[in-house]
């Protein structure tokens, strides 16, 4: 907008131009996510060294978490960090398949921070890029194709003047007429002074 600040009919189609391009940005960014969402949802695949470290971590905690589920006697709620409060009374009538289930949820649990900071990173890369590419060229195309229009007719609007335009010019032309006229009236006033001193 500073660079055309000083062409109304070019920052016109330029804002046309921005609006149309954010638009598509932002239905290229939900396609991205649902992309990402969908790759993940695939497979479970991880290259990233803190996942083992953070399922290591939330393992420690099931051999305690498994005692508990073996002595009635102990507390029925158990706090597990990822998770939040688990209800043992229904756990322990399934006590065959809890080591597996807190296996398979702690993989989850963890997994997940990976997810998330992937597509944290993806998203934040891809409007990078996206970005780059729309100031560098998208956006000088987009500006062309506003102002020139579909069929040609956006530069003939460009060369019309605006209303303000217009109005200083009509402006213009009355201050330049009225100068006329006081030119010949003191032309006159000169000219009868002139003969008036010619007489004396």
């Amino acid at each position: 907008m500073q660079y055309s600040e000083l062409y109304p009919q070019l920052q016109n189609a330029t804002r046309r131009a921005a609006q149309s391009l954010m638009a598509k940005v932002k239905e290229r960014a939900i396609d991205r996510v649902l992309e990402i969402v969908q790759m993940e949802k695939c497979t479970d695949f991880t290259c990233n060294p803190e996942y083992m470290g953070e399922w290591n971590k939330l393992m420690e905690k099931q051999v305690v978490f498994l005692q508990d589920i073996d002595h009635p006697w102990k507390p029925s709620k158990f706090v597990l960090e990822g998770i939040g409060e688990v209800d043992l009374e229904k756990l322990r009538e399934r006590r065959h398949l809890v080591q597996q289930a807190f296996d398979l949820r702690m993989r989850m649990v963890a997994y997940w921070k990976t997810v998330l900071r992937r597509l944290v990173d993806s998203v934040a890369l891809h409007l990078l890029f996206t970005v780059q590419g729309l100031v560098n060229k998208e956006l000088e195309d987009e500006v062309v194709s506003q102002v020139v229009g579909p069929q040609g007719g956006g530069l003939q609007r460009m060369l019309e003047e605006t209303p303000a335009v217009a109005a200083k010019r009509e402006k213009l032309k009355r201050s330049i007429s009225l100068l006329k006229e006081s030119r010949e009236v003191v032309a006159q006033i000169m000219d009868r002074v002139s003969t008036a001193d010619m007489e004396n």
